[in-house]
């Protein structure tokens, strides 16, 4: 039996978007892009720490970017990374937003600090790193991440906005995605989840996944 609960698409929405509504961020009435104040909500909003430290140790066969330990209350960004992260701040928001999802989906009881995963070792730590192979458990961290940070009411409306000016360049998502202080790749994946845009490998921007297979329907 697993140990983490199934969450659908429309339920990530909801926990993320009463996230936002809880904190005041105001995402229903804004049509112009607006970066989320993850290490905000994640000090204020929820009392965690948030600290630069070396933890490549944690794994040494791969890339650890950050880690939760739900003990103390502290998320680590390991501090090995930070020329990268400071280049680029859409990864080091996204880390930041995945580790508060392991906080907010995965610690169920947050008052005597238990854990409904398996932190893999004793002391409870979660580590995440840069693999592309991911146990479900990651992947729903970075769903979370995503739709905390690219608000589905406020990308719907920019795309929308984008789309009744005529098709839609990869140039714009390069401008929309640092807007939400999000990486491109980020963006991509969240539209695609949408379906708002499909992009292709070779970067061909279709309005969904259907126009990219040639499956157009059209009202006559």
């Amino acid at each position: 039996m697993s140990k983490y609960p199934f969450i659908t698409h429309d339920e990530m929405e909801r926990i993320t978007q009463g996230i936002l509504r809880d904190y005041g961020f105001d995402f229903e009435n804004k049509d112009f892009p607006e970066a989320v104040p993850i290490d905000e909500i994640i000090e204020f909003h929820y009392g965690l720490d948030i600290h630069w430290e070396p933890i490549d140790h944690f794994d040494p066969s791969g890339l650890v970017m950050a880690a939760i330990i739900p003990s103390d209350k502290r998320i680590i960004m390991n501090e090995s990374c930070k020329e990268l992260f400071e280049e680029k701040i859409g990864t080091m928001h996204f880390t930041m937003a995945h580790e508060l999802g392991h906080w907010v989906l995965h610690v169920s009881d947050r008052e005597n600090l238990q854990t409904s995963v398996d932190f893999n070792d004793s002391s409870q730590t979660f580590f995440c790193r840069s693999r592309s192979k991911k146990p479900p458990e990651e992947y729903q961290a970075d769903m979370f991440a995503g739709s905390l940070l690219i608000p589905k009411p406020i990308i719907q409306k920019v795309v929308g906005n984008m789309k009744a000016q005529g098709k839609i360049q990869m140039k714009q998502l390069y401008w929309l995605a640092p807007m939400f202080k999000v990486s491109i790749s980020a963006l991509i994946v969240r539209l695609k989840q949408l379906d708002l845009l499909y992009i292709d490998d070779d970067g061909t921007i279709y309005d969904s996944k259907s126009e990219s297979q040639g499956q157009i329907i059209f009202d006559f």
